[in-house]
């Protein structure tokens, strides 16, 4: 019997890392999203199929209806993700000329637990928002207000399929890696490699080049594959949001030093924001709003269950 070559190897172990990970939200995954976040390690998709088949022989891996696990999953809580992802994708769709026409943002993803398919009943729809140069205030502005009107901002009382905007940078700053935990930071590279992109590919490949760093974790990851969730705008949308910029071009640049003070005071006068666990960032090319951040706590149960395996 032919041994197992190196490369197959360290694609085994590379892939139980990955399904290590997701295991943490119990979520199973298709050969596709294995081969994409293929942890730490490059292989081809032949590669990737045949150690997933070779793991499941080996009974290392649980495999049903085209998707593999660590270990078997409940088939009832996949189909009700499945349906919740369904609904917010829904209300995205609906809402999605309201993101289209907000001036001055070059880039809009989905993230969290959209992205990563975890759904659940009370889960908001998190949004990651890039905007043009010294207009990152306006349009965190812009944003509040229209989506109040509309009735689907979340707030401290309404969360469930509520829209949440916890992220922005400016598309002349859009480098993530400051922002890594030191050593190693498994949930922010795998949140990072899950996101859905909604508005404009350019803004898109320009945010994933500015953060080569996505490639030491997953060098099989193929930003192309992701602009599957892009949505075009109409030709109507595409006017109004052109002529909303000129309009508010002087009135930006006016306001945006006044707005930046009040949100960035307002920010850090919450008082979660000056926990422990916050990581809260907010200055002039970065809003991350992170009262409790999980990392280091995912990354200690994420080696846990690799040190078991």
């Amino acid at each position: 019997m032919e041994a197992a070559s190196p490369n197959r190897d360290a694609v085994k172990t590379a892939i139980t890392q990955t399904m290590a990970f997701f295991s943490l939200y119990e979520l199973p995954l298709n050969l596709h999203t294995i081969h994409q976040l293929l942890y730490k390690q490059r292989g081809s998709f032949a590669d990737v199929s045949i150690a997933v088949g070779e793991l499941v022989a080996s009974g290392k891996l649980v495999a049903h209806d085209g998707l593999y696990a660590l270990k078997a999953w409940d088939d009832g809580r996949v189909l009700a993700n499945k349906k919740e992802i369904q609904k917010r994708w829904r209300k995205v769709d609906k809402y999605f000329w309201a993101l289209s026409i907000i001036p001055f943002i070059d880039h809009v993803s989905i993230i969290n637990s959209l992205a990563f398919g975890n759904a659940h009943q009370e889960s908001d729809i998190d949004f990651f928002v890039v905007t043009k140069p010294h207009r990152l205030y306006t349009v965190r502005s812009l944003i509040i207000v229209i989506f109040r009107l509309l009735g689907v901002y979340k707030t401290r009382q309404h969360i469930n399929e509520r829209f949440c905007f916890g992220f922005y940078v400016t598309s002349n700053k859009p480098e993530l890696e400051p922002v890594l935990i030191p050593g190693e930071d498994p949930l922010f590279a795998f949140w990072f490699a899950s996101f859905a992109p909604l508005i404009n590919i350019a803004g898109y490949r320009h945010l994933v080049v500015a953060n080569p760093w996505v490639y030491g974790y997953f060098p099989n990851f193929d930003l192309e594959a992701r602009l599957s969730y892009i949505k075009e705008k109409n030709r109507f949308l595409r006017l109004l949001k052109g002529l909303l910029e000129i309009l508010l071009t002087i009135p930006a640049i006016l306001f945006e030093p006044f707005l930046r003070s009040i949100h960035i005071r307002h920010t850090f006068n919450l008082p979660e924001n000056s926990w422990a666990t916050s990581t809260t960032i907010a200055n002039q090319d970065m809003l991350k709003l992170h009262a409790l951040d999980p990392r280091i706590d995912v990354r200690g149960r994420f080696r846990t269950i690799l040190r078991e395996l």
